[in-house]
């Protein structure tokens, strides 16, 4: 490892860590006071938890399907879920199984949520919320986004345990960064403290997730990371703490040879009896057309075919997820999840047909090599935190490395292969690295086709992301350093007070922001009170997902035209963006 990164990493350590081990043990110790409930699917089963269903599900070749599912209010999503399992049951359809996702707000200590954003995703204000979704009938909901981790981890986590949820929370959303919560040691030591009681519950089948595109991998260009990174996280739930860990992955896969192969890499590489492996394998979100929207189901079907006959082969009893056509414009509707579900169980049908002439040889070797340089690149993570001075032994000093690690700089730290000139050779690519790229490279050719080479020579730009995407400010950095442009990059979960202090210190009047579903009014509307408020000279300007709920509705609306009426440039055309900035003196 370089001398940098050595000198790097060792920063990362704070001085006066208590003892993570110490923690652990408190939260062990309070885990007998704590009555951990049971999903509806397990209660309506002859099993004492999920672990046995799961069990018995990977024996057969049966698949199995999850959603997620996240609308406005708590009422609304629970009788989504209940429609959902109703209509799947009257088909036949093996849909017992749920992700809730609420909205981001919920990973905030109540007193430290700031501004009053209109989410596309409910807020669970009590117990009983959480209650609610442990109680649907024949249905196992995993409340497992913005409860581990979060600022808000002891409240959520053992909300779910008590809601019966197998899976507690994702580890890998540690890296997310919250506004106005910058007490990361003190709430990471708190998450600790949840893991010392999920440790204690283990033998009643409750543990963790790693969702792969959540964490680390997001922001690399080779699958591998995806290996590297789950022997990782497992590293540190189970040997480190105890706890029961299973990962999901896929978001950001869309080649379905490599997709293939990572599920039984993933499994083979983190089986344990005693585990499922592997939770969900995720629809991709990436290749989806915003227009047209009915044709998206031709690049969804080549997908979830591939996965069936997969999962068929490799028998890991995973489940999978199909993601709604119409996910890239807007939080998917019960419609729209009911629509997919039905085309992706369908798909079931002959399916020994397709399994009589494919030929999985090649998916079975990228499997091997996934393995084997995954591996490599996990004992080069732990090889290198070693070398720098972390405790390897200590689960509160990997958690912080977790939690204050530049992910931007994992795949180069770590990476097994990696030239002369230090450059990573990328093996397999994935959608992070390869649409980026070729999406960017139309772009600069566009900015030079339309003469905008050198437009923004002499600007410097402030570029984040109002949440934990990457791939918008990835994209326009490229696009806005081809015209001339000088990018600082102040990250992702980016909250709009930290992004106008950082303006202030490097003295930069340009700040762009990505948003995603349900942000774009109220950043707009944080970004015009902070503008107010410092009475300076600015010029802001948003792009991503630029829509939200209005007062009265219960679908999001585009608010584009809204925000640039309140004065706030709002456009995914970088051409325009930069023709903006050009004019800007």
């Amino acid at each position: 490892m370089a001398r940098a990164s050595k000198e790097y990493l060792k920063s990362l350590i704070p001085n006066g860590l208590p003892n993570g081990k110490e923690l652990l043990e408190e939260g062990r110790t309070l885990a007998p006071s704590i009555q951990a409930g049971r999903s509806g699917l397990v209660k309506n089963s002859t099993s004492g938890n999920y672990l046995e269903i799961f069990q018995k599900q990977a024996l057969n070749k049966e698949i199995f399907w999850i959603s997620q599912i996240g609308l406005p209010t708590v009422q609304e999503t629970v009788e989504g879920i209940q429609e959902l399992h109703a209509w799947a049951e009257k088909r036949n359809i093996n849909y017992n199984y749920t992700l809730t996702i609420p909205s981001t707000l919920l990973a905030v200590p109540k007193e430290l949520r700031k501004y009053e954003i209109k989410s596309t995703s409910y807020i669970p204000e009590s117990l009983d919320d959480f209650l609610c979704f442990g109680n649907i009938e024949g249905m196992e909901v995993m409340q497992g986004d913005q409860v581990l981790g979060v600022p808000n981890s002891w409240e959520t986590a053992i909300s779910a345990l008590k809601a019966g949820s197998y899976q507690v929370g994702c580890i890998s959303q540690l890296m997310w960064n919250h506004p106005d919560c910058e007490e990361h040691e003190t709430y990471v030591m708190e998450m600790l403290k949840v893991m010392g009681v999920l440790s204690a519950k283990k033998e009643e089948g409750f543990g963790v997730s790693g969702y792969m595109d959540d964490g680390f991998p997001s922001y690399c260009k080779d699958a591998i990371a995806y290996v590297a990174w789950a022997l990782f996280e497992q590293y540190v739930a189970t040997t480190l703490c105890g706890v029961r860990y299973t990962v999901g992955y896929g978001g950001l896969i869309s080649d379905i040879r490599i997709k293939s192969a990572l599920l039984k890499a993933l499994y083979d590489v983190l089986y344990r009896e005693d585990q499922p492996p592997v939770l969900f394998l995720h629809g991709n979100t990436t290749r989806f057309w915003d227009h047209d929207i009915e044709a998206n189901y031709g690049m969804l079907m080549q997908e979830l075919l591939m996965a069936i006959l997969a999962e068929r082969r490799y028998r890991t009893g995973t489940m999978i997820m199909p993601i709604p056509i119409t996910e890239k414009v807007h939080v998917p509707t019960v419609e729209a999840i009911r629509n997919v579900l039905g085309a992706a169980a369908r798909l079931e049908e002959n399916i020994e047909q397709w399994e009589e002439v494919i030929d999985f040889t090649k998916i079975d070797e990228i499997a091997e090599s996934l393995k084997e340089e995954g591996t490599k690149m996990f004992h080069n993570l732990l090889e290198g935190l070693d070398d720098a001075g972390f405790d390897l032994e200590d689960p509160l000093h990997m958690l912080m490395f977790i939690k204050k690690f530049d992910a931007g700089l994992f795949e180069e730290t770590f990476h097994p292969n990696k030239s002369e000139n230090g450059n990573v050779n990328i093996h397999f690519y994935t959608d992070m690295g390869l649409l980026t790229k070729n999406m960017a490279e139309e772009a600069i050719e566009k900015v030079k086709s339309c003469g905008l080479e050198n437009a923004l020579k002499g600007k410097r730009i402030l570029l984040a992301s109002a949440d934990t995407h990457v791939y918008g400010v990835h994209y326009t950095k490229t696009v806005l350093e081809s015209a001339g442009a000088e990018i600082i990059e102040a990250g992702v979960d980016s909250s709009v007070s930290y992004l106008f202090d950082m303006a202030e210190e490097e003295a930069i009047r340009y700040i762009g922001i990505s948003t995603h579903n349900g942000q774009a009014l109220g950043i707009a509307e944080q970004v015009l009170t902070e503008m107010d408020r410092r009475n300076g000279d600015y010029v802001p300007f948003l792009g991503g997902v630029l829509n939200t709920i209005m007062p009265g509705h219960s679908k999001p609306s585009d608010v584009k035209a809204i925000v640039n009426e309140k004065g706030i440039f709002a456009d995914n055309d970088l051409i325009k963006t930069i023709r903006m900035l050009q004019k800007d003196r």
